[in-house]
């Protein structure tokens, strides 16, 4: 069975931190083939400022010009990619680092607005290479920069980028690592929702602002063939298996 890991928040920051989360990923490798996917808009923005390019966002949604691409290809399928690899297999792990231009993983477009703007939406997915990686007892960490039909760079979300590759490989389990302990309900965990229920709390606005397109995105995930989406936040060595049991973390579900 497959595990894909999405990896982003405060935690990624964090060596410690990754290096736990790899030591779990080691002791669970017997049960579990696992693909790690990973973020790094924070360090993006902070590269950007220190190059005199200030992040530009429309409607929370960031705005890549051509040179800030060439940012993003070098922060995160380069420092942040390169170092969790190396934190991977310092874990004996055989971690392979990857990017969704190589092997056509994602091939995308730019978002409607601008022909400049480098943030780009996924247009298809294939994941042959994902799958021959696995294959070979590989352990793909994945950076979300993919490419246009033309060869062009483009800038995925990274959550996008982790719920599509989810789908493709028809994983059983997505866990998704963020800055909450779960979705919250009067300041507690829910620790499950069907999809009727997640619809639901989002009508209700229960699930509001940014938690909305992480939940759709899940609802779509699922529907396309995931078993079940865990979210919540990796804050000590153990809570991969809590999250894989079902201690912790809010599972959506079909």
């Amino acid at each position: 069975m497959t595990v894909v890991v999405k990896l982003g928040g405060r935690a990624l920051e964090k060596e410690s931190r990754m290096r736990e989360l790899f030591a779990e990923i080691k002791a669970q490798s017997s049960r579990f083939d696992f693909i790690v996917v990973h973020g790094g808009g924070a360090d993006v923005t902070a590269v950007s400022r220190k190059l005199g390019i200030e992040a530009e966002f429309k409607d929370g949604i960031r705005r890549t010009s051509e040179a800030e691409m060439d940012i993003v290809d070098m922060v995160l399928s380069g420092r942040i990619n390169t170092r969790l690899v190396r934190l991977g297999r310092a874990a004996g792990l055989d971690a392979a680092g990857v990017s969704c231009s190589d092997g056509g993983l994602f091939i995308g477009r730019t978002v409607p607005g601008s022909a400049s703007n480098r943030t780009g939406e996924i247009q298809a997915v294939n994941p042959k290479l994902l799958e021959i990686l696995l294959s070979g007892g590989f352990l793909p960490v994945v950076s979300p920069a993919c490419m246009d039909e033309e060869g062009g760079g483009l800038n995925i979300n990274a959550d996008q980028a982790a719920f599509a590759l989810a789908a493709a490989v028809k994983a059983e389990t997505l866990v998704f690592f963020s800055d909450i302990p779960g979705i919250l309900r009067d300041g507690s965990v829910l620790p499950e929702l069907s999809i009727e229920a997640a619809r639901s709390l989002i009508e209700e606005g229960v699930i509001s602002g940014g938690m909305i397109p992480k939940v759709t995105s899940s609802l779509e995930a699922i529907r396309r063939g995931v078993n079940r989406v865990i979210i919540g936040e990796y804050s000590k060595s153990g809570d991969l298996e809590s999250f894989l049991n079902g201690s912790a973390g809010t599972r959506i579900h079909r």
